[in-house]
């Protein structure tokens, strides 16, 4: 009995100072989850890079049209959208583009007011009344001071499920002045895709309603 007890001891002992296959046990546990790491790693750069991509090309978009000396027209922004997705290597994109006026009555108080707007994708065109919803997002302007206003949506979906969900969405909007002129004019031709919105009048001091007009006269 004695012998059998030393004989199990000294088994335990050699048994317990043993390392022979450890690393194959170390690897049966640690492989699954580097490998995790690694896939979380590269799925959540993937999703910067998209954002960042995503973002420049807004501001691309941006200043190039607040560069335009003539009339936009809905054929040019839908190549601008096209440009948005050629740089986002995507075509699962929605824009809006619209100009916003900042005018102050006589009594001092001051209100934006939109002076177009035109749409691509599931977006849809600004009007009078839902210009409150992105005023928030306006910068504050002089009296009569005009501004693009440049909206973009860009859906990504992630190669591994890592817990960002099936897709996201980045948005981004941007706000430019135009460069060399007052503003940057639209004309409301016949739209061959998108959906417009023209709100303007003769006078270019008189605050903006809501509607759908088309211009009639070009100011600077």
């Amino acid at each position: 009995m004695t012998s059998l007890r030393t004989h199990l001891l000294s088994f335990a002992r050699r048994y317990q100072r043993d390392d022979q296959g450890t690393w194959s046990v170390e690897a049966v546990i640690m492989t699954p989850l580097i490998l995790f790491s690694l896939v979380f790693c590269y799925t959540f750069f993937t999703a910067f890079q998209a954002k960042s991509e995503a973002n420049k090309a807004n501001y691309t978009i941006s200043d190039y049209l607040s560069r335009q000396t003539d009339p936009v027209t809905p054929a040019f922004l839908n190549g601008t959208a096209d440009l948005y997705r050629f740089l986002n290597n995507s075509g699962n994109i929605d824009m809006r583009v619209s100009e916003v006026k900042f005018s102050v009555d006589s009594e001092g108080n001051g209100a934006y007011s939109l002076v177009w707007s035109y749409a691509v994708g599931n977006f849809s065109a600004l009007t009078g009344d839902s210009l409150s919803g992105v005023e928030n997002r306006l910068p504050l302007l002089a009296n009569g001071e005009e501004v693009l206003l440049v909206e973009t949506v860009r859906n990504w979906a992630p190669l591994f499920d890592v817990g960002l969900g099936a897709q996201l969405s980045f948005a981004d909007t941007i706000t430019t002045k135009p460069r060399f002129a007052t503003q940057v004019l639209f004309d409301d031709g016949t739209t061959s895709s998108g959906s417009s919105n023209t709100d303007t009048t003769d006078d270019p001091n008189m605050d903006q309603g809501s509607g759908t007009r088309t211009y009639n006269r070009y100011y600077y």
